[in-house]
């Protein structure tokens, strides 16, 4: 999964609480689930049942996301 992103007009209200729970209800049988997300929103999906992972990698061709995103 690639983050959830909800318009700005329309935050607070749920509505990514609710979709969060239709994908990970659809794939329940799935052995495994990777999430890529945007700072700050840990929290948010660690509700969701989501936890971090030992092994993520990534690469980034922009030095902003590098700098955003990588240790």
């Amino acid at each position: 999964m690639y983050d959830v992103v909800v318009h700005q007009k329309y935050q607070g209200q749920g509505i990514a609480k609710k979709i969060m729970e239709y994908l990970l209800d659809k794939l329940r049988n799935v052995s495994c689930v990777h999430l890529i997300a945007t700072t700050g929103n840990e929290e948010f999906y660690r509700k969701l049942g989501l936890n971090k992972v030992k092994t993520g990698m990534a690469r980034y061709l922009s030095s902003s996301l590098s700098d955003a995103y990588l240790e």
